[in-house]
C-alpha cells in the first residue's frame, strides 16, 4: 500500500530545518509565521498528527524528523506506518490565521512557480521543479 495523496512519498533533499528530534539539539524559540501562526515543534507536530488521524485511515503517524517554516508555509519530514512498514514522507502546511492547514502537492503544483506564493525550496520539494 502506497499512501501519497497530499503527501510526497519517498525521500527528498532536505532543506534547512528549524528543529530536529533527537538528542542534544536545542529547539529554537517559537516564531510567528504567516501572521498569527506559531512555527514551533509542538504546533507543527500537532497539525501533522491531526492530518494523519483525519485523512489517512489504516496508517499511523510515527515521528516528525524535521520541519521548516517560511512565509506562511511549513514543510515537515515525517515517518508513517502502513501495513506494518514505516515510510518517510513530506507534509506541506499553509498558514491560515493561527492555524496550519495541510496542503496537497496537487494544490501546490497546480500554480506555476512564477505565480505561486509557496517559498521556492518548498515548491521544488513538492513539484520537483527547479
Amino acid at each position: 500500500m502506497l499512501l501519497c495523496t497530499g503527501l510526497l512519498c519517498g525521500s527528498t533533499s532536505l532543506v534547512a530545518c528549524s528543529s530536529t528530534n533527537g538528542g542534544g539539539d536545542a529547539t529554537p524559540e517559537p516564531s510567528l509565521d504567516g501572521g498569527a501562526s506559531v512555527c514551533d515543534e509542538p504546533t507543527i507536530l500537532a497539525a501533522v498528527q491531526s492530518d494523519f488521524e483525519a485523512n489517512y485511515p489504516g496508517s499511523s503517524f510515527v515521528a516528525m524528523d524535521s520541519f521548516t517554516c517560511e512565509d506562511g508555509w511549513a514543510m515537515a519530514e515525517v515517518e508513517f506506518e502502513a501495513s506494518g512498514e514505516t515510510f518517510p514522507t513530506v507534509v506541506f502546511l499553509r498558514a491560515e490565521g493561527q492555524f496550519w492547514i495541510p496542503t496537497t502537492i496537487e494544490d501546490i503544483c497546480a500554480t506555476p512557480r512564477a505565480d505561486s506564493d509557496v517559498p521556492e525550496q518548498m515548491y521544488v520539494a513538492a513539484c520537483g521543479l527547479d
